[in-house]
């Protein structure tokens, strides 16, 4: 199919933002302060969740680009599934990261405090995923044959 060609631009920056955002909660968690509140690598685990969600949807993506046609019902029901996978992932990131929110905005006050950077960090991946997540959901639904 034509229009797939464009999918595998759409799953290289899913995948790629993915695990850049994988290499950035690692490096929170280890630069994280000695005494640094135990909720707060809970809501880097939920971040991680998140960056997870569009891995798995850029990997949705990645196979729908390398379908090759078969049987024309098989297709549709391929599609369809790929189609759920992105919208499925993109609810996931959303719930993940904003439960990872949450989390950090509830322990803001704790011993020691968090920087300021730590916290525009944490928001900024939170804040990626999610845009890039619903990116790829709503331009792979465009992309993909409806079932």
């Amino acid at each position: 199919m034509p229009g797939l060609r464009r999918a595998g631009r759409v799953a290289g920056l899913s995948l790629s933002v993915s695990l850049l955002v994988i290499l950035v909660l690692v490096g929170l968690g280890m630069a994280a302060p000695k005494g640094t509140d135990p909720f707060f690598y809970f809501a880097l685990i939920l971040f991680g969740g998140g960056a997870f969600g569009l891995l798995f949807a850029g990997v949705g993506a990645l196979f729908a680009r390398a379908r090759t046609p078969t049987v024309p019902a098989l297709d549709r029901e391929f599609f369809a599934g790929v189609r759920r996978l992105v919208l499925a992932m993109w609810l996931c990131v959303v719930a993940a990261d904003a439960l990872g929110v949450l989390v950090v905005l509830a322990i803001r006050g704790g011993p020691p405090p968090l920087s300021a950077a730590m916290l525009i960090l944490a928001f900024t991946v939170a804040a990626a995923t999610v845009i890039c997540a619903g990116v790829t959901s709503v331009v792979m639904r465009r992309l993909l044959p409806r079932g």
